[in-house]
Protein backbone atom coordinates (compact mmCIF):
# COMPACT_ATOMS: atom_id res chain seq x y z
CA UNK A 1 0.00 0.00 0.00
CA UNK A 2 1.19 3.64 -0.82
CA UNK A 3 -0.03 6.26 1.53
CA UNK A 4 -3.03 7.04 3.93
CA UNK A 5 -4.45 10.23 3.86
CA UNK A 6 -7.76 12.27 4.67
CA UNK A 7 -8.84 16.28 2.70
CA UNK A 8 -7.14 18.68 4.79
CA UNK A 9 -9.71 21.20 4.43
CA UNK A 10 -12.02 19.57 6.71
CA UNK A 11 -9.60 17.96 9.65
CA UNK A 12 -10.05 20.89 11.90
CA UNK A 13 -11.50 18.41 14.86
CA UNK A 14 -10.37 15.05 13.47
CA UNK A 15 -8.46 12.70 15.45
CA UNK A 16 -6.49 10.13 13.12
CA UNK A 17 -4.84 7.11 14.53
CA UNK A 18 -3.73 5.08 12.02
CA UNK A 19 -2.46 1.45 12.59
CA UNK A 20 -0.37 0.59 9.56
CA UNK A 21 -1.93 -2.43 7.81
CA UNK A 22 1.20 -4.88 6.73
CA UNK A 23 -0.29 -7.69 4.35
CA UNK A 24 -3.98 -6.50 6.02
CA UNK A 25 -3.21 -8.43 9.28
CA UNK A 26 -4.50 -4.98 11.22
CA UNK A 27 -7.29 -3.02 9.86
CA UNK A 28 -6.87 1.18 9.52
CA UNK A 29 -8.32 2.37 12.26
CA UNK A 30 -9.79 6.09 12.13
CA UNK A 31 -11.01 7.66 15.33
CA UNK A 32 -13.25 11.05 15.38
CA UNK A 33 -14.00 12.81 18.11
CA UNK A 34 -17.13 12.21 19.79
CA UNK A 35 -18.25 15.76 19.38
CA UNK A 36 -17.07 15.90 15.35
CA UNK A 37 -20.34 16.58 13.13
CA UNK A 38 -18.68 14.79 10.41
CA UNK A 39 -19.10 11.48 8.24
CA UNK A 40 -16.06 9.44 7.97
CA UNK A 41 -16.03 7.15 4.66
CA UNK A 42 -13.05 4.70 3.84
CA UNK A 43 -11.70 4.40 0.13
CA UNK A 44 -9.32 1.67 -1.09
CA UNK A 45 -8.32 2.19 -4.90
CA UNK A 46 -5.90 0.85 -7.71
CA UNK A 47 -2.59 3.73 -7.33
CA UNK A 48 -2.75 7.22 -5.93
CA UNK A 49 -3.87 9.26 -8.86
CA UNK A 50 -7.21 7.30 -8.62
CA UNK A 51 -7.63 8.55 -5.02
CA UNK A 52 -6.21 12.04 -5.81
CA UNK A 53 -9.22 12.44 -8.35
CA UNK A 54 -11.66 11.25 -6.33
CA UNK A 55 -10.77 13.46 -3.34
CA UNK A 56 -10.47 16.68 -5.60
CA UNK A 57 -14.09 15.65 -6.47
CA UNK A 58 -15.72 14.91 -3.35
CA UNK A 59 -13.74 17.75 -1.33
CA UNK A 60 -16.77 19.56 -0.57
CA UNK A 61 -19.58 17.00 -0.01
CA UNK A 62 -21.85 16.50 2.89
CA UNK A 63 -24.33 14.09 3.79
CA UNK A 64 -27.94 14.44 3.98
CA UNK A 65 -27.98 15.22 7.67
CA UNK A 66 -25.55 18.35 6.19
CA UNK A 67 -22.63 16.96 8.11
CA UNK A 68 -19.56 17.03 6.35
CA UNK A 69 -18.17 13.41 4.56
CA UNK A 70 -14.94 13.43 5.01
CA UNK A 71 -13.04 10.67 2.79
CA UNK A 72 -9.84 8.44 4.38
CA UNK A 73 -8.47 7.09 1.27
CA UNK A 74 -5.50 4.06 1.12
CA UNK A 75 -4.44 2.61 -2.37
CA UNK A 76 -1.90 -0.03 -3.26
CA UNK A 77 -0.67 -1.02 -6.80
CA UNK A 78 -2.76 -3.96 -9.10
CA UNK A 79 0.90 -5.95 -9.45
CA UNK A 80 3.39 -5.89 -6.83
CA UNK A 81 6.38 -7.15 -6.73
CA UNK A 82 7.20 -6.49 -2.78
CA UNK A 83 4.46 -8.02 -0.50
CA UNK A 84 0.83 -8.35 -1.70
CA UNK A 85 -1.14 -7.19 -4.47
CA UNK A 86 -4.27 -4.83 -4.37
CA UNK A 87 -6.42 -8.07 -5.15
CA UNK A 88 -4.65 -9.85 -2.21
CA UNK A 89 -5.11 -6.87 0.20
CA UNK A 90 -8.60 -6.63 -1.03
CA UNK A 91 -10.09 -10.18 -0.41
CA UNK A 92 -8.16 -9.92 2.98
CA UNK A 93 -9.94 -6.35 4.02
CA UNK A 94 -13.06 -7.03 2.93
CA UNK A 95 -13.33 -10.71 4.74
CA UNK A 96 -12.19 -9.15 7.82
CA UNK A 97 -15.89 -7.67 8.19
CA UNK A 98 -13.92 -4.40 9.12
CA UNK A 99 -13.76 -3.57 5.19
CA UNK A 100 -13.42 -0.09 3.30
CA UNK A 101 -17.07 1.89 2.88
CA UNK A 102 -16.23 2.04 -1.36
CA UNK A 103 -13.35 -0.10 -3.10
CA UNK A 104 -12.50 -0.86 -6.73
CA UNK A 105 -13.58 -3.73 -7.51
CA UNK A 106 -11.59 -5.95 -10.11
CA UNK A 107 -13.49 -7.31 -12.97
CA UNK A 108 -11.85 -10.73 -12.38
CA UNK A 109 -13.76 -10.84 -8.98
CA UNK A 110 -16.97 -9.80 -9.48
CA UNK A 111 -18.58 -13.54 -9.51
CA UNK A 112 -16.30 -14.26 -6.32
CA UNK A 113 -17.37 -11.28 -4.14
CA UNK A 114 -21.11 -11.58 -5.27
CA UNK A 115 -21.09 -14.56 -4.14
CA UNK A 116 -19.70 -13.99 -0.85
CA UNK A 117 -21.84 -10.77 -0.84
CA UNK A 118 -19.34 -7.61 -0.63
CA UNK A 119 -20.98 -6.27 -3.78
CA UNK A 120 -24.17 -3.68 -2.86
CA UNK A 121 -26.55 -3.26 -5.95
CA UNK A 122 -26.53 0.21 -7.01
CA UNK A 123 -29.58 -0.30 -9.31
CA UNK A 124 -31.63 2.66 -7.54
CA UNK A 125 -28.69 5.19 -8.05
CA UNK A 126 -29.85 8.09 -10.76
CA UNK A 127 -26.10 8.00 -11.98
CA UNK A 128 -26.72 4.71 -13.59
CA UNK A 129 -28.33 6.50 -16.66
CA UNK A 130 -25.37 8.34 -17.77
CA UNK A 131 -23.26 5.64 -18.26
CA UNK A 132 -22.82 3.99 -21.71
CA UNK A 133 -24.56 1.29 -22.49
CA UNK A 134 -20.71 -0.67 -22.88
CA UNK A 135 -20.10 0.71 -19.97
CA UNK A 136 -23.29 -0.27 -17.85
CA UNK A 137 -23.41 -3.71 -19.29
CA UNK A 138 -20.11 -4.49 -17.75
CA UNK A 139 -21.19 -3.30 -14.57
CA UNK A 140 -24.05 -5.43 -14.22
CA UNK A 141 -24.08 -8.84 -12.98
CA UNK A 142 -26.96 -11.39 -11.76
CA UNK A 143 -28.95 -8.52 -12.44
CA UNK A 144 -27.23 -6.57 -10.01
CA UNK A 145 -25.22 -2.81 -11.14
CA UNK A 146 -22.16 -3.63 -8.64
CA UNK A 147 -20.13 -0.73 -10.12
CA UNK A 148 -20.29 3.04 -11.36
CA UNK A 149 -16.84 2.59 -13.71
CA UNK A 150 -14.71 5.94 -13.59
CA UNK A 151 -13.29 5.35 -16.99
CA UNK A 152 -13.39 3.30 -20.19
CA UNK A 153 -10.82 1.55 -21.40
CA UNK A 154 -9.02 -0.67 -24.37
CA UNK A 155 -6.23 -2.70 -24.72
CA UNK A 156 -3.88 -3.22 -28.00
CA UNK A 157 -1.04 -3.81 -29.59
CA UNK A 158 1.51 -0.65 -29.38
CA UNK A 159 4.06 -0.39 -32.44
CA UNK A 160 7.35 1.42 -33.01
CA UNK A 161 6.79 3.17 -36.05
CA UNK A 162 10.16 3.55 -37.22
CA UNK A 163 11.78 -0.18 -36.44
CA UNK A 164 9.06 -0.89 -38.99
CA UNK A 165 9.53 1.52 -41.73
CA UNK A 166 13.35 0.65 -41.39
CA UNK A 167 12.43 -2.79 -43.02
CA UNK A 168 10.23 -1.71 -45.18
CA UNK A 169 7.12 -2.76 -43.31
CA UNK A 170 3.59 -1.49 -42.43
CA UNK A 171 1.01 -1.86 -40.05
CA UNK A 172 -0.02 -5.28 -40.34
CA UNK A 173 -4.15 -5.42 -40.83
CA UNK A 174 -4.85 -9.27 -40.52
CA UNK A 175 -3.62 -12.68 -39.36
CA UNK A 176 -1.30 -13.28 -42.60
CA UNK A 177 0.18 -9.65 -42.21
CA UNK A 178 1.06 -10.15 -39.00
CA UNK A 179 2.97 -13.31 -39.75
CA UNK A 180 4.81 -11.24 -42.40
CA UNK A 181 6.09 -8.57 -40.27
CA UNK A 182 6.96 -10.68 -37.88
CA UNK A 183 9.11 -13.21 -39.84
CA UNK A 184 10.73 -10.05 -41.54
CA UNK A 185 11.47 -8.42 -37.91
CA UNK A 186 13.05 -11.86 -37.18
CA UNK A 187 15.35 -12.09 -39.57
CA UNK A 188 16.61 -9.06 -39.04
CA UNK A 189 17.29 -10.11 -35.35
CA UNK A 190 14.50 -8.63 -33.30
CA UNK A 191 12.20 -10.49 -31.29
CA UNK A 192 8.78 -8.65 -32.74
CA UNK A 193 6.48 -9.23 -29.70
CA UNK A 194 7.66 -8.20 -26.02
CA UNK A 195 4.78 -10.21 -24.08
CA UNK A 196 4.07 -9.51 -20.18
CA UNK A 197 3.14 -12.15 -18.24
CA UNK A 198 -0.24 -11.12 -17.60
CA UNK A 199 -2.69 -9.57 -20.34
CA UNK A 200 0.47 -9.62 -23.22
CA UNK A 201 -0.41 -13.20 -23.57
CA UNK A 202 -4.13 -13.19 -22.53
CA UNK A 203 -4.94 -10.58 -25.05
CA UNK A 204 -3.82 -12.33 -28.33
CA UNK A 205 -5.37 -15.10 -27.07
CA UNK A 206 -8.70 -13.56 -26.03
CA UNK A 207 -8.47 -11.98 -29.12
CA UNK A 208 -7.77 -15.27 -31.75
CA UNK A 209 -10.41 -17.16 -29.45
CA UNK A 210 -13.47 -15.69 -28.74
CA UNK A 211 -13.50 -13.38 -31.84
CA UNK A 212 -16.21 -15.73 -33.33
CA UNK A 213 -18.72 -16.02 -30.34
CA UNK A 214 -18.31 -11.95 -30.26
CA UNK A 215 -18.82 -11.51 -34.08
CA UNK A 216 -21.45 -13.66 -34.47
CA UNK A 217 -25.26 -12.70 -35.99
CA UNK A 218 -26.17 -15.36 -32.54
CA UNK A 219 -23.60 -13.92 -30.24
CA UNK A 220 -26.17 -14.00 -27.81
CA UNK A 221 -26.98 -17.58 -28.09
CA UNK A 222 -23.60 -18.84 -28.30
CA UNK A 223 -22.56 -16.63 -24.61
CA UNK A 224 -25.63 -18.69 -23.37
CA UNK A 225 -24.52 -22.38 -24.41
CA UNK A 226 -20.90 -21.12 -22.91
CA UNK A 227 -22.49 -20.06 -19.29
CA UNK A 228 -24.51 -23.37 -18.64
CA UNK A 229 -22.11 -25.18 -19.94
CA UNK A 230 -23.49 -26.38 -22.60
CA UNK A 231 -20.42 -25.84 -24.74
CA UNK A 232 -17.07 -26.37 -23.52
CA UNK A 233 -14.80 -22.89 -23.75
CA UNK A 234 -12.35 -25.16 -25.41
CA UNK A 235 -14.12 -24.95 -28.34
CA UNK A 236 -12.75 -21.26 -28.95
CA UNK A 237 -10.22 -20.90 -26.42
CA UNK A 238 -7.86 -24.00 -28.05
CA UNK A 239 -7.23 -21.80 -31.51
CA UNK A 240 -6.16 -18.79 -28.83
CA UNK A 241 -3.88 -20.69 -27.11
CA UNK A 242 -2.49 -22.06 -30.16
CA UNK A 243 -1.57 -18.51 -31.36
CA UNK A 244 0.58 -18.06 -27.91
CA UNK A 245 1.96 -21.67 -28.63
CA UNK A 246 2.70 -20.61 -32.48
CA UNK A 247 4.48 -17.18 -31.64
CA UNK A 248 6.80 -19.22 -29.52
CA UNK A 249 7.66 -22.26 -32.01
CA UNK A 250 8.74 -19.42 -34.58
CA UNK A 251 10.97 -16.73 -32.33
CA UNK A 252 8.11 -13.99 -32.30
CA UNK A 253 8.25 -13.82 -28.73
CA UNK A 254 10.91 -14.87 -26.00
CA UNK A 255 9.17 -16.83 -23.49
CA UNK A 256 11.15 -16.28 -20.60
CA UNK A 257 11.36 -12.81 -21.17
CA UNK A 258 7.74 -12.95 -20.87
CA UNK A 259 7.53 -15.11 -18.04
CA UNK A 260 9.51 -12.83 -16.37
CA UNK A 261 8.01 -9.21 -17.09
CA UNK A 262 5.62 -7.61 -14.99
CA UNK A 263 3.02 -5.06 -17.43
CA UNK A 264 3.48 -1.51 -17.07
CA UNK A 265 6.88 -2.49 -15.09
CA UNK A 266 10.06 -0.25 -15.92
CA UNK A 267 11.51 -3.45 -17.85
CA UNK A 268 9.08 -3.62 -20.02
CA UNK A 269 9.14 -0.56 -20.99
CA UNK A 270 12.85 -0.59 -21.59
CA UNK A 271 12.95 -3.20 -23.54
CA UNK A 272 10.19 -1.41 -25.77
CA UNK A 273 11.82 2.17 -25.55
CA UNK A 274 15.54 0.09 -26.31
CA UNK A 275 14.13 -1.05 -29.75
CA UNK A 276 14.80 -4.83 -28.26
CA UNK A 277 11.85 -5.39 -29.82
CA UNK A 278 9.30 -4.42 -32.27
CA UNK A 279 5.92 -3.59 -30.15
CA UNK A 280 4.00 -4.65 -26.87
CA UNK A 281 0.54 -4.85 -25.42
CA UNK A 282 -0.82 -1.79 -23.98
CA UNK A 283 -4.39 -0.61 -21.50
CA UNK A 284 -5.45 2.73 -23.75
CA UNK A 285 -4.59 5.50 -21.24
CA UNK A 286 -2.96 8.36 -21.89
CA UNK A 287 0.74 7.55 -20.08
CA UNK A 288 1.24 4.30 -22.43
CA UNK A 289 2.27 7.24 -25.13
CA UNK A 290 4.61 9.69 -23.66
CA UNK A 291 8.42 8.99 -23.04
CA UNK A 292 9.68 7.26 -26.40
CA UNK A 293 11.75 8.60 -28.49
CA UNK A 294 10.45 7.26 -31.71
CA UNK A 295 7.17 7.21 -33.35
CA UNK A 296 4.46 4.92 -31.91
CA UNK A 297 1.17 3.95 -33.23
CA UNK A 298 -1.78 1.59 -31.02
CA UNK A 299 -3.87 -0.91 -32.86
CA UNK A 300 -6.10 -3.44 -32.78
CA UNK A 301 -4.74 -6.77 -32.60
CA UNK A 302 -4.21 -8.06 -35.98
CA UNK A 303 -4.71 -11.86 -35.23
CA UNK A 304 -7.78 -12.73 -36.90
CA UNK A 305 -8.24 -13.95 -40.57
CA UNK A 306 -10.78 -11.26 -41.69
CA UNK A 307 -8.76 -8.17 -39.39
CA UNK A 308 -7.88 -6.61 -36.49
CA UNK A 309 -9.70 -6.64 -33.24
CA UNK A 310 -9.36 -5.10 -29.02
CA UNK A 311 -10.39 -6.53 -25.55
CA UNK A 312 -12.17 -3.50 -24.35
CA UNK A 313 -13.80 -2.79 -20.62
CA UNK A 314 -14.94 -0.63 -18.42
CA UNK A 315 -12.21 0.37 -15.99
CA UNK A 316 -11.92 1.88 -12.27
CA UNK A 317 -15.33 0.29 -10.97
CA UNK A 318 -16.23 1.91 -7.92
CA UNK A 319 -18.12 -0.40 -5.80
CA UNK A 320 -19.72 0.20 -2.20
CA UNK A 321 -19.50 -2.08 0.33
CA UNK A 322 -23.28 -3.57 1.89
CA UNK A 323 -21.63 -3.98 4.95
CA UNK A 324 -20.61 0.11 5.15
CA UNK A 325 -21.94 1.78 8.80
CA UNK A 326 -22.29 4.91 6.26
CA UNK A 327 -23.95 3.48 3.43
CA UNK A 328 -26.03 6.73 2.71
CA UNK A 329 -23.05 8.51 2.50
CA UNK A 330 -20.89 5.96 0.44
CA UNK A 331 -23.74 6.05 -2.16
CA UNK A 332 -23.79 10.05 -2.03
CA UNK A 333 -20.18 9.68 -3.23
CA UNK A 334 -21.03 7.02 -5.82
CA UNK A 335 -24.07 9.65 -6.88
CA UNK A 336 -21.90 12.02 -6.89
CA UNK A 337 -18.71 10.44 -9.22
CA UNK A 338 -21.17 9.29 -11.25
CA UNK A 339 -22.79 12.30 -12.87
CA UNK A 340 -21.80 12.77 -16.76
CA UNK A 341 -19.70 16.41 -16.07
CA UNK A 342 -17.49 14.57 -13.46
CA UNK A 343 -17.22 11.01 -15.60
CA UNK A 344 -15.90 13.48 -18.46
CA UNK A 345 -13.64 15.43 -16.41
CA UNK A 346 -11.85 11.95 -14.51
CA UNK A 347 -11.63 10.17 -17.54
CA UNK A 348 -9.88 13.03 -19.04
CA UNK A 349 -7.92 13.24 -15.82
CA UNK A 350 -6.48 10.21 -15.95
CA UNK A 351 -6.35 10.21 -19.79
CA UNK A 352 -9.20 7.49 -20.65
CA UNK A 353 -12.45 6.83 -22.29
CA UNK A 354 -15.14 8.32 -20.33
CA UNK A 355 -17.70 5.96 -19.21
CA UNK A 356 -20.84 8.55 -19.95
CA UNK A 357 -22.96 8.27 -22.62
CA UNK A 358 -20.30 11.34 -24.23
CA UNK A 359 -17.89 8.55 -24.71
CA UNK A 360 -15.31 10.91 -25.32
CA UNK A 361 -11.70 10.27 -25.28
CA UNK A 362 -8.20 12.26 -25.29
CA UNK A 363 -7.37 13.40 -28.73
CA UNK A 364 -4.11 11.55 -29.09
CA UNK A 365 -3.57 11.05 -32.54
CA UNK A 366 -1.32 7.63 -32.63
CA UNK A 367 -4.43 6.37 -30.94
CA UNK A 368 -7.14 6.95 -33.73
CA UNK A 369 -7.70 3.27 -35.14
CA UNK A 370 -7.96 1.63 -31.99
CA UNK A 371 -10.96 4.47 -30.87
CA UNK A 372 -12.50 3.86 -34.00
CA UNK A 373 -12.48 0.40 -33.28
CA UNK A 374 -14.16 0.89 -29.42
CA UNK A 375 -16.39 3.64 -30.71
CA UNK A 376 -18.12 0.43 -33.43
CA UNK A 377 -18.72 -1.82 -30.66
CA UNK A 378 -18.99 -5.88 -30.91
CA UNK A 379 -15.66 -5.49 -29.40
CA UNK A 380 -14.17 -8.61 -26.96
CA UNK A 381 -14.76 -7.27 -23.06
CA UNK A 382 -12.12 -8.53 -20.37
CA UNK A 383 -14.97 -9.79 -18.57
CA UNK A 384 -18.14 -10.28 -19.79
CA UNK A 385 -20.92 -10.65 -16.92
CA UNK A 386 -23.23 -12.87 -18.77
CA UNK A 387 -20.72 -15.82 -18.18
CA UNK A 388 -20.79 -17.78 -14.89
CA UNK A 389 -17.06 -18.18 -15.35
CA UNK A 390 -13.97 -15.95 -15.30
CA UNK A 391 -12.81 -15.13 -18.67
CA UNK A 392 -10.01 -12.38 -17.79
CA UNK A 393 -8.37 -14.41 -15.34
CA UNK A 394 -8.37 -18.09 -16.19
CA UNK A 395 -7.06 -17.05 -19.71
CA UNK A 396 -4.36 -14.84 -18.26
CA UNK A 397 -3.13 -17.86 -15.97
CA UNK A 398 -3.73 -20.47 -19.11
CA UNK A 399 -1.77 -18.34 -21.50
CA UNK A 400 1.39 -17.67 -18.92
CA UNK A 401 0.94 -22.11 -18.76
CA UNK A 402 1.51 -21.77 -22.66
CA UNK A 403 4.42 -19.86 -22.41
CA UNK A 404 6.04 -22.06 -19.84
CA UNK A 405 5.41 -25.00 -21.92
CA UNK A 406 1.84 -26.45 -21.23
CA UNK A 407 0.51 -27.05 -24.94
CA UNK A 408 -2.30 -25.02 -26.44
CA UNK A 409 -4.40 -28.85 -26.44
CA UNK A 410 -4.34 -29.30 -22.56
CA UNK A 411 -4.26 -25.66 -21.42
CA UNK A 412 -8.11 -25.72 -23.39
CA UNK A 413 -8.88 -28.99 -21.87
CA UNK A 414 -7.32 -27.60 -18.32
CA UNK A 415 -10.28 -24.56 -19.31
CA UNK A 416 -13.09 -26.56 -19.82
CA UNK A 417 -12.34 -28.05 -16.09
CA UNK A 418 -11.88 -24.78 -15.00
CA UNK A 419 -15.39 -23.55 -16.76
CA UNK A 420 -17.35 -26.84 -15.33
CA UNK A 421 -16.23 -25.78 -11.43
CA UNK A 422 -17.02 -22.33 -11.54
CA UNK A 423 -20.55 -22.55 -13.31
CA UNK A 424 -21.01 -24.95 -10.50
CA UNK A 425 -19.98 -22.33 -7.93
CA UNK A 426 -21.15 -19.36 -9.67
CA UNK A 427 -24.39 -20.34 -11.83
CA UNK A 428 -26.86 -21.41 -9.40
Amino acid sequence: MKRKRMLSAILTSVLLCIITCTACSKKDDVYIAEDSEKSVITLFTQGMNVSDAIEEYCHNLKSRSGQNIVLYTDSADYYDDEGLSYRELLAKRLASGKADDIYLIPAEDVLDFSSKGYIYDLSDLECVNNLSNDALIQSTYDGKIFSIPLSYTCFGFVWNMDMLRKYGLELPNNLEEFWTVCEKLKQNGIVPYGANCDFGLGLPAMCAGLYDVYQSDDSDQLLTDLSDGTTPISTYMEDGFSLIEEMIAQGYMDPEQAINTLPFSEEETQYFADGKCAFISALYRAKTFEGYSFEIEMTPLPVLEEGKICVVGADQRLAVNPNSKQLDDALTILEYMGKTSTLDSIANELGKISSSKNVTAPDIPESEEIISYVAHGRQIPNQDFRLHFNVWNNVKELALKVCQGTNAQDAAAEYDERQKTEIATYGQ
